[in-house]
């Protein structure tokens, strides 16, 4: 197991102290380049699930809504692009931590501002999923 999967995976273990049930996987909110994923590059999105697959591979569970989301949201209307970040605003406050990979975007460091208002924790990764 690499030395970025370890690291993570101690991350999940200190998530789950305390908790009833020795599986417990804890919700992890992938902060992902919205826009970017909106528009469909591809690199992006490989990357993004990546993320993702990390997230799950190591024990948490990735909520990223900007992959979910524009599967049947239509993000060219004003009024359904503002539902989803409400939706997007609500998924975060039911996570433990937000995890950002690679620079923050724009689009990240909104989440990632709207977490510490919330008082959830924020963990940096760079794009090989390294903690800084």
């Amino acid at each position: 197991m690499s030395e970025e999967i370890l690291e993570a995976s101690a991350i999940i273990q200190q998530l789950r102290v305390n908790r009833p049930n020795p599986n417990y996987r804890p919700l992890i909110f992938v902060a992902a380049p919205f826009t970017e994923v909106v528009k469909h590059d591809r690199k992006v999105l490989a990357k993004v699930r990546a993320y993702c697959r990390h997230v799950h591979e190591v024990g948490g569970i990735p909520i990223c809504p900007q992959l979910y989301f524009p599967q049947f949201v239509n993000l060219h209307h004003y009024h359904d692009l503002q539902v989803m970040n409400f939706l997007c605003l609500v998924l975060l406050t039911k996570c433990e931590e937000v995890w950002s990979f690679g620079e923050p975007t724009r689009d990240m460091k909104f989440f990632i501002k709207k977490a510490f208002t919330k008082d959830i924790p924020v963990r940096y990764f760079n794009g090989e999923m390294e903690a800084w």
